[in-house]
């Protein structure tokens, strides 16, 4: 059996996989091995297929969700290892980009400065890495260039958005740019930065790109919405005597940028240029082993920033602890036998650099570096009505005219999280008390203090908005331990001493508890119950108890004390919260 194409299907929980699986067998797919889970929020299944196939939402998109891809030479096209647009690397027709050079593909169809083209695995930045082949590509298949993330990281966020919008790369980087030091360029409006434009900065050429570029891709569709810029930059400041200044030079550019941006706030996620996230990933190993205190100085400047929607996005290992691959040849070797070849194929006549574990690798590129951006835009802006509907956010008309004045209130969400993604719990505003909490192998592991119960918590602010606009708790773990009857396990809750409005109607006395749920084992079932000084009621059962992992989703209906619970995919019969006096 020869297969042709290859693609992975990802998922929230086993029924929506179950559900995409089923459209993907229509369109000619079948499954390639057994499920995965790549996180513990979420699924994946590789597919396969012998012949042609239907690629679901072909037609051109409707509109589009704006990605920026800026920084220097990780954050694009850099991989070395052999290309593979007919499996890995294959472009998507819902995945699209703003072209810079002249033809969408090295002889290809001719295209002009900001044209929607096809999005591939060597986007048009301001650096062209198209003709740095690989000495054993075949041309005729596409195998030009080299590899960068800016797709994969659309294939990731692909099956989460609606289904008549795309996703468009704005491709803004540049290999060896630097805030500190390099080459400004000069900048034009027919052809965006030049080539040997190497300088980052308020007002630098290499800023008037990202926003000219930035602002056409909004331009093109008033529907089209700016969801996240990718953010990849440091090395080079790290190299230069001045690099403590690149923490204060890149604020200040992201300022100006949201401010330049001020005029197209309707199409910003949150409704202004302020909402929208900068996800900033981080550097191989190497520069951190030859760069330890200018590593910390740069990079760290990017954490503790969440508050002004700057995220930082760790890649210097995997959830094992070992070392992110890069173009190291022995981390990218050739495996002849399946027709690749790895940066160890390449010499100094088409190598990207000679200090080769600088940059991250192919196969990094398709795997944990868009694995953990996707991931961090969806936990910060992927939390929206749009993306939970399926459906386009509402663009409000301002009072006086047909200017778009922004989303409706609606189209965003308030989220509070606990996350492995996104760091410690401490960093995301966590307290444990008797006990403590270690994020280890891509997961936060709890232990308790002997004889005393354990507490995690965070302050709330707003918890009414729950009742009256609605909301969904979503919660993944798993017990330790053998079977005990009668046990206490995981208890989740939420209680305000907030008045609630007249439109949410809650009986009993006391304080409004939104959530007092906890797990506990009876007759070798794992049950969720309500915590109720009256009484408890057993609200579903998980199943047999075991360590294995364990979903559960509570949903709020908006307007009311009405809460519908679905424990690992199965949804229970709904029920209602109420004022207590636990």
């Amino acid at each position: 059996m020869a297969f042709k194409h290859y693609d992975v299907v990802r998922a929230a929980s086993p029924s929506d996989l179950a559900k995409r699986l089923t459209q993907k067998l229509k369109e000619g797919w079948q499954p390639f091995g057994s499920p995965v889970a790549i996180t513990p929020y979420t699924l994946m299944q590789a597919i396969a297929a012998e012949g042609d196939v239907v690629v679901s939402g072909a037609t051109e998109p409707e509109w589009y969700y704006v990605i920026v891809l800026a920084g220097q030479s990780n954050a694009m096209a850099y991989g070395e290892g052999l290309p593979l647009p007919d499996s890995y690397d294959a472009p998507h027709p819902r995945i699209k980009q703003l072209a810079r050079r002249n033809t969408v593909t090295p002889g290809g169809e001719v295209c002009v400065f900001n044209d929607i083209i096809p999005a591939d695995h060597c986007l048009h930045d301001v650096q062209d890495m198209s003709t740095i082949n690989h000495p054993r590509a075949d041309l005729s298949k596409g195998q030009y260039g080299c590899v960068g993330q800016g797709l994969h990281i659309a294939k990731k966020l692909l099956p989460y958005i609606p289904n008549n919008a795309g996703i468009l790369l704005v491709p803004c980087c540049r290999g060896g740019s630097a805030f500190t030091q390099g080459t400004e360029g000069t900048f034009s409006e027919s052809t965006g930065a030049s080539q040997d434009s190497a300088r980052w900065g308020v007002g630098k050429p290499l800023y008037q790109d990202l926003l000219f570029r930035t602002k056409a891709a909004l331009q093109k569709n008033p529907k089209n919405v700016l969801l996240a810029i990718c953010w990849m930059q440091g090395e080079f400041d790290m190299t230069n005597a001045s690099y403590a200044q690149q923490p204060a030079a890149f604020l200040a550019m992201v300022q100006q940028f949201r401010a330049d941006l001020a005029g197209l706030a309707a199409q910003c996620h949150g409704g202004s240029p302020a909402s929208v996230p900068w996800i900033c990933g981080d550097t191989t190993y190497a520069w951190k082993q030859e760069h330890g205190t200018q590593y910390e100085v740069v990079y760290g400047a990017y954490k503790g920033k969440e508050s002004q929607q700057i995220y930082f996005v760790p890649f210097m290992t995997d959830g094992s602890g070992v070392n992110t691959p890069t173009n190291n040849p022995s981390e990218d070797p050739d495996i002849a036998g399946s027709g690749y070849y790895g940066s160890a194929s390449r010499t100094n006549k088409n190598w990207v650099s000679s200090n080769r574990p600088t940059h991250f690798s192919s196969w990094a590129r398709r795997g944990i570096i868009p694995d953990r951006m996707a991931t961090a835009i969806l936990n910060v802006a992927g939390r929206t009505l749009a993306f939970i509907s399926g459906k386009a956010p509402e663009i409000k008309p301002s009072p006086g005219g047909d200017t778009p004045s922004g989303p409706s209130e609606d189209a965003s969400v308030r989220t509070i999280s606990l996350l492995p993604t996104a760091g410690d719990a401490a960093a995301q505003g966590w307290s444990i008390k008797n006990g403590g909490i270690q994020l280890s192998d891509g997961v936060f592991k709890i232990t308790k203090q002997s004889n005393k119960a354990w507490s995690l918590t965070r302050p709330v602010d707003d918890a009414v908005s729950l009742l009256t606009r609605g909301g969904r708790l979503s919660c993944k773990f798993r017990l330790s331990g053998a079977l005990t009857n009668n046990q206490f396990g995981l208890g989740i809750y939420l209680y305000t001493d907030v008045a609630l409005p007249d439109v949410v109607a809650m009986t009993g006395t006391g304080n409004p508890f939104l959530m007092s749920f906890f797990t506990q084992t009876t007759d070798g079932k794992l049950n969720l119950m309500h915590h109720k000084k009256a009484g408890n009621t057993k609200l579903g059962e998980f199943g047999n108890y075991s360590n294995d992992w364990q979903t559960l989703e509570l949903v709020f209906t908006a307007g009311s004390a009405t809460v519908t619970p679905k424990l690992n995919g199965v949804a229970g019969p709904a029920f209602q919260v109420i004022k207590d006096s636990l």
